[in-house]
């Protein structure tokens, strides 16, 4: 009983010393895709998306215990992919929360899940139905610089689950089929502490 008492003694304490940073990010997101299945009277087609590069911004909040840290961060992110010379952009807002440790002086490591708001899936020759699930949770690693006040970070991000939109015509002539843009995608990002 003692012996837990003092734990949360010595962890509120730590807590109440732990230094809490915010900043602006942004950066490069590099979408592997997902996939389309078209359905015509005799033909079933499945092709997989082209990849295309997007970007997201955002803010964020670290906040230090010993060697480890939690980082949650809000988010805008943009990614296209392409189907048959058509570009198909998808936006959404993400909330990603890492849980890191410091590796090796100004490098460190994290992982941790992600949370995914989806906004909108457009494209100039398709048209969609509205997107019924327009939540999914992911999972995300990565390894994080940091120089001073600016970071550079490199994570892989893949959703739990499909996200599946119908596609009602493509340039006005009906069609049936579906795209699956579920996350998977390569991220590139650069911060800024501001305080």
């Amino acid at each position: 009983m003692k012996q837990t008492q003092i734990l949360i003694i010595l962890f509120i304490a730590q807590l109440s010393f732990s230094q809490i940073d915010y900043g602006i990010q942004g950066g490069l997101n590099f979408n592997r895709a997902g996939s389309i299945q078209l359905t015509g009277e005799q033909f079933v087609k499945n092709v997989d998306l082209g990849k295309k590069t997007g970007y997201h911004f955002g803010l964020y909040a670290k906040v230090d215990f010993l060697i480890f840290y939690l980082r949650p961060e809000l988010q805008y992110t943009r990614v296209s992919s392409m189907y048959d010379g058509n570009t198909i952009d998808n936006s959404r807002i993400e909330l990603p929360l890492s849980l890191g440790i410091t590796a090796i002086g100004p490098l460190s490591i994290f992982i941790g899940p992600t949370a995914y708001f989806n906004l909108s899936q457009k494209s100039a020759e398709l048209d969609f139905a509205n997107l019924e699930n327009k939540t999914n949770l992911g999972l995300h690693f990565g390894t994080r610089l940091q120089l001073g006040a600016l970071g550079i970070d490199l994570r892989y991000e893949k959703g739990l689950s499909d996200e599946e939109v119908q596609i009602v015509s493509q340039a006005g002539i009906p069609l049936q089929g579906q795209v699956n843009s579920r996350p998977n995608q390569f991220v590139l990002g650069i911060s800024l502490k501001l305080n």
